[in-house]
This record gives C-alpha cells, sequence and structure tokens, in this order.
C-alpha cells in the first residue's frame, strides 16, 4: 500500500496484518516507552519505508509471530488484523517517485511474433537466438509511468481510440537498494522483493513514436496486489507464468525464457543511472500458448503452485462476464492472492 495507506501483511487464510501497529503492540507488550515512535522508526506504515529500513523485515517477522501468538490489540485497543474485504488493499507502488522500466521483447517467443509483425516476415525462435548470440539483436525497452499504476478492484478503462487493447502479463522486480553502475554478479543484492504488472497495451497504434502513448494512458498499469520479498522467491527465473479464461489455459510460460535475465538489465539500466529504492524493473512477457481476441487483467501475485484469481472483467459491453485466472508459481507452499478489477468502455 502507498501514500496516506497503511503497510500490511498477507496471511495464508487471506486475514491482513497491520504490521506497524502490529509491532507497536509488540514493544508495549515488552514494557518499551513510546512504541508507537519507535515501531514508526523501525517499521514504518508505508511501503517505501518499509523498503528503505533494512531492520523492517525482522521487526515485521516479530510482529505476525506476535499476532500469531494470541495479539489482537494495539496499545489503545487498535484493531491488528482484518478479514478479507474489511480493507482495501492496493497496488504494492512504493511511491509515485518510482520508475517502471519495461524490457521489450525479452522472451524468446515473444520476441519472435513481434518482430515477424513488424517486418512482415516469418521469424521463428531459432531466427531469435541466433541474432541474439550474433548481436543483432540489441537490448530494448520503455518506461510506464507509476500514475498509470491501479490496484485490485480499481477499474482499467477501455481507451477511446484504440479497437485492439492487449495485455502482457510481467514479473516486476522492485528495488530496495540505491545503486548506480552495478555489476551483474551484484545486480540481485539490489531487490527487495516480486510483483506482477500487467502491461496494458493499445496495440493498433502504428504511428506511436517516441512517448510511448499506447503504453501510458490512465490505469494501463494493473499492479500486485503483493509484493512478495526476494528470499520468500529465490531464483525468479524458475517462475513459471500461467493465465486463464473461463478456466481455459491461455497463456503457459516460464521465466526460464527469458532472453536477458534480470542481472543483465540491472547492470544495463544503471550505467550511469542511478535507481533507487522503490524502483522497479519488469522482466518481459512470455508468449507460449497465447491465444489473442481477448483482454486479460491481471491483479495479484503467488510464488507457489497456487493460481491468482479469480477476477472479473467486462466483455466490452456485451452484458458477459469472463473469468480471469492468473499465477506466477513454483513447486511448494500454499498460499493464495486473490485480487479482482473491471475493464470498462471509456
Amino acid at each position: 500500500m502507498y501514500g496516506p495507506n497503511r503497510l500490511g501483511c498477507l496471511q495464508e487464510d487471506g486475514s491482513i496484518v497491520d504490521l506497524n501497529l502490529a509491532y507497536t503492540a509488540l514493544l508495549d507488550r515488552r514494557g518499551l516507552a513510546r512504541p508507537y515512535a519507535h515501531a514508526c522508526s523501525h517499521l514504518p506504515a508505508d511501503l517505501l519505508g518499509f523498503i528503505k529500513e533494512e531492520p523492517a523485515i525482522r521487526a515485521a517477522e516479530e510482529a505476525v509471530s506476535f499476532v500469531g501468538g494470541g495479539g489482537v490489540e494495539g496499545p489503545q485497543g487498535e484493531r491488528l488484523i482484518f478479514k478479507p474485504g474489511e480493507v482495501k488493499v492496493r497496488a504494492p507502488l512504493p511511491s509515485f517517485a518510482s520508475r517502471i522500466a519495461m524490457a521489450g521483447a525479452n522472451f524468446y517467443d515473444h520476441a519472435a511474433g513481434a518482430y515477424a509483425m513488424i517486418r512482415g516476415v516469418k521469424i521463428t525462435v531459432e531466427d531469435v537466438k541466433r541474432d541474439v548470440e550474433e548481436g543483432r539483436a540489441p537490448p530494448w525497452g520503455f518506461w510506464k509511468c507509476a500514475r498509470n499504476v491501479v490496484g485490485p478492484d480499481e477499474p482499467v478503462i477501455y481507451p477511446a481510440r484504440t479497437e485492439r487493447l492487449d495485455y502482457e502479463v510481467e514479473v516486476a522486480a522492485v528495488f530496495g537498494k540505491k545503486g548506480k553502475d552495478i555489476p551483474e554478479d551484484e545486480a540481485m543484492d539490489h531487490v527487495f522483493g516480486y510483483t506482477i504488472l500487467n502491461d496494458i497495451s493499445a496495440r493498433d497504434q502504428a504511428n506511436d513514436r517516441g512517448f510511448f502513448l499506447a503504453k501510458n494512458f490512465d490505469t494501463s498499469a494493473p499492479m500486485g496486489p503483493c509484493i512478495v520479498t526476494a528470499d520468500e522467491v529465490g531464483d525468479p527465473h524458475k517462475l513459471g507464468m500461467r493465465l486463464k479464461i473461463n478456466g481455459v489455459t491461455r497463456q503457459d510460460g516460464s521465466m526460464r525464457d527469458m532472453i536477458r535475465r534480470f542481472p543483465f538489465w540491472i547492470s544495463y539500466l544503471t550505467r550511469d543511472m542511478t535507481i533507487y529504492p522503490g524502483d522497479i524493473i519488469c522482466g518481459g512477457f512470455a508468449l507460449s500458448m497465447l491465444v489473442p481476441g481477448l483482454v486479460m487483467v491481471l491483479l495479484g501475485v503467488s510464488v507457489t503452485c497456487t493460481g491468482l484469481g479469480p477476477f472479473m472483467v467486462d466483455s466490452f459491453g456485451q452484458g458477459t462476464k469472463t473469468l480471469i485466472e492468473v499465477m506466477a508459481y513454483i513447486s511448494g507452499g500454499i498460499p493464495t492472492i486473490i485480487g479482482s478489477t473491471i475493464l470498462v468502455r471509456k
């Protein structure tokens, strides 16, 4: 959560713990004077402050353990735990100053399809691999504006100028440390955690150049609803990405198929440019099993074998609803994260 909102920890049963207040209650139980001030110093109530403060993770673990041990109220009777639906969960955008870098055509199957469309000739995955090896496929990308980020239960507005609103489900790495000219072998040390961002695009804007307005419009970056810390994810390049519509798999890819992995992009982007806590880099989109013709809007991330969803999308005013299920997953563990949004015509 960001802005004036409070930071919460999603539990396996779907409940949400107010981390700052839970830690305040723990410090009060220990008899520490001015527990509110001490809690804000060690476990800030806002996401960016939490990311910046190195001891915050340890304090959060203590706060969650305190609640698990029976703590239910703050020093002045404040609630520490909320049931699903009792709070509004927002996108895990650290700040409106966060920069969101998007790796372009960074999966072999996606690159083959994109370049074939641009060049008007058939291009295979093997062609792309050969071009990369021979230096004929330089890295490229673009930026998305933080002001365009939306979260669960917030509408995604269908822009009036397009008849082909498209999607790209991407794993996003959130930076936790400031850095510049970062070598690849140190790059992952700068990652705080991971979430998912959906790169909503207007695909029929052939004359869009420079400003990338086809990628940047109100509500074009659904995100979240959670950040999973890097220690919980392990190697993000082992994540799978799967998307279903009405129970039918429409996308089933793997981060293993990235052309250039996160260490490359972090090193590449920080040449002569400083990154800051809260900045974000998205790794790209796996095209595998993609079935075109229907917009899919991502909300949620789970680094488990359990799916994300369901959430509903309005089928462009046709009076029907479409069930979307999305997940990033690895084997093991079972926490589930659920989000929803409505796509509406402008």
